[in-house]
């Protein structure tokens, strides 16, 4: 086997561990992934079959069901719950039935779909932070308001498309020059760095954009103040460096908020 053949077995090997796809009935297929909930569940979607090869992919209103159960709730009566659900939804192409979160494609497009319903997943689980007795604002707000304070010009929630039309989304995109050239940073806050998942994941998102996005340089940033990190940072780093091929700076939220223009460097 030629060794390129070797790196991409031993990349999906890591990229699919711990996945299980079981046979509910002819149409629908319940697949378990290596990812957890709130809970620490581990969280997990439905295929449903439907005529003319196509599919829905679902996570039949668990994610939702279980903020309820924590007293976060989504009535568009609630507009500043519901507006925060709907821009995750909205930015990643996810339709919402009740508390279903799901995504109606076609079977040839089921890699991406997956993609983006686990991704959405991820998302809606961390709005847990809307419970009473957590802090007030997103995390992701609290880094919006440093670098509006600074005056560093950047998007958010800025999408791009990698490998098989794979959606990928941080939370925001600062421009910058690298090598006297148009460049940008791409960041992702991730609110516990103990839950390894969102490190995984974020690794597994770069790998995506290898060969379609070029000089750029990846951030992750960690409240390490609401949730110190007792797993150990080095072991972060390591998911980054071995699961990525792409350069992923590790920052902790006291870090930045000392020196926000960092990433102007």
């Amino acid at each position: 086997m030629a060794k390129s053949e070797t790196l991409k077995q031993i990349y999906f090997d890591w990229l699919f561990k711990d996945y299980d796809f079981i046979d509910l009935s002819d149409d629908i297929v319940k697949i378990n992934t290596s990812f957890y909930d709130n809970q620490f569940d581990s969280i997990v979607m439905y295929v449903e079959f439907l005529q003319n090869d196509e599919i829905i992919v679902t996570d039949d209103g668990w994610t939702i069901s279980e903020l309820e159960n924590h007293g976060i709730y989504f009535s568009k009566r609630n507009k500043a719950h519901f507006g925060l659900l709907k821009n995750i939804t909205d930015n990643l192409g996810i339709e919402l039935n009740g508390k279903e979160l799901f995504i109606k494609t076609s079977l040839e497009k089921f890699a991406i779909a997956k993609q983006r319903l686990l991704q959405g997943i991820l998302q809606v689980n961390d709005l847990i932070v809307l419970q009473k007795s957590n802090i007030k604002t997103l995390f992701s707000e609290e880094i919006e308001s440093i670098l509006s304070e600074n005056e560093i010009l950047f998007s958010t929630k800025p999408s791009f498309a990698g490998k098989a039309g794979v959606t990928v989304q941080f939370d925001f995109s600062i421009p910058t020059r690298r090598n006297n050239k148009p460049s940008e940073n791409l960041i992702r806050t991730i609110k516990n760095g103990n839950n390894l998942d969102r490190s995984k994941i974020l690794a597994m998102d770069t790998q995506l954009l290898k060969n379609y996005k070029s000089n750029v340089e990846y951030f992750a940033i960690f409240d390490n103040e609401t949730y110190p990190i007792t797993s150990s940072v080095n072991e972060i780093k390591s998911i980054f460096e071995e699961n990525s091929g792409n350069k992923i700076h590790v920052i902790q939220f006291t870090e930045f908020r000392e020196n926000p223009k960092q990433f102007l460097a």
